[in-house]
């Protein structure tokens, strides 16, 4: 008899030994729970056969779980029994030559616009404390000049830091390492400026963006104090971290920037993530020209030639 519940326990520690980031970690085990009690239904069953997860595939849609939930469980699961088949726990894989036809649909990233940067950046917090002023200062600089993610953010530690050759180490998605580069004197600055604010707090971690407490800060850390920073300049958007990243990005882009050298800061594993920031920039082009509309400016000459 398999025990499900065990196996999931065990997958989770594996993953854990292998440095998976906690988000990843949580993620698998909201989607192995979906198929724990999906595979408690169908205890008759072997959990693992290729019905199984068709029908789990079914249950899932008919639940009203959109694309991307679907998608990501099933990817877990992948994971999962490749695991089990390495380690001689199943015979037969049950997504050999499985095809889920799960298709997502296509959404472009959602960027700030030109005048939002404008207020995040050229306001300083209200909040009258001094480091939640100045975590919030470089929180938003690392994030939009060198695109990284919230979770890689939030894992920079000190030595990662090199303020002498202008860069960041950062661990990405994969634990694959790149360097990111501090685009000017200004904010390596400001990092000096942080580390005295730091000090003040009796740092009980290495990492380099602190709590109140001397402890690492946290993507829903972050998170709630952007939420708060927005409120507080009454910006009528709800900005998110990811949309800092997505702005950098095409920027880089719309300057001219190499799309490979945007993946190679970015960390994309495939330059195709990378593209879509193209369509991003097309868009805006698209509605720069339609706005300015250079030939309305000869409609005297277009009288009669309406369809």
């Amino acid at each position: 008899m398999v025990n499900l519940t065990e196996i999931s326990d065990e997958f989770i520690e594996y993953c854990r030994a292998k440095n998976l980031s906690e988000h990843t970690l949580r993620a698998y085990r909201q989607d192995l729970n979906d198929f724990l009690i999906w595979g408690g239904k169908c205890a008759h069953q072997n959990p693992f056969a290729k019905d199984t997860m068709m029908g789990w595939m079914m249950d899932m849609r008919e639940r009203g779980l959109g694309p991307a939930s679907i998608k990501r469980r099933i990817a877990c699961l992948k994971v999962l029994c490749r695991w089990l088949e390495e380690d001689e726990r199943i015979e037969d894989n049950p997504f050999h030559k499985f095809r889920a036809n799960v298709r997502l649909p296509r959404r472009l990233p959602r960027n700030l616009y030109h005048e939002e940067l404008k207020v995040l950046f050229g306001s300083r917090s209200v909040e009258g404390h001094e480091h939640f002023g100045a975590t919030m200062s470089l929180i938003l600089e690392l994030l939009f000049t060198t695109g990284i993610r919230v979770g890689e953010l939030c894992q920079v530690r000190i030595h990662d830091i090199n303020l002498g050759g202008n860069s960041i180490a950062i661990q990405g998605k994969g634990n694959r390492e790149r360097r990111v580069f501090l685009v000017d004197d200004i904010i390596k600055c400001q990092i000096k400026a942080y580390y005295k604010v730091r000090e003040q707090l009796t740092p009980r971690t290495d990492g380099l963006l602190l709590t109140t407490r001397g402890t690492a800060i946290t993507p829903d850390y972050v998170r709630r104090m952007l939420r708060k920073h927005v409120e507080n300049l009454k910006l009528k958007r709800r900005i998110t971290p990811h949309m800092l990243r997505h702005s950098a990005a095409t920027q880089l882009l719309e300057s001219g920037v190499d799309i490979r050298f945007v993946q190679k800061l970015l960390g994309h594993a495939s330059i195709s993530t990378t593209e879509i920031y193209t369509h991003v920039s097309d868009s805006r082009l698209q509605e720069a020209i339609r706005t300015a509309n250079p030939r309305s400016q000869l409609d005297e000459h277009r009288i009669g030639l309406e369809p």
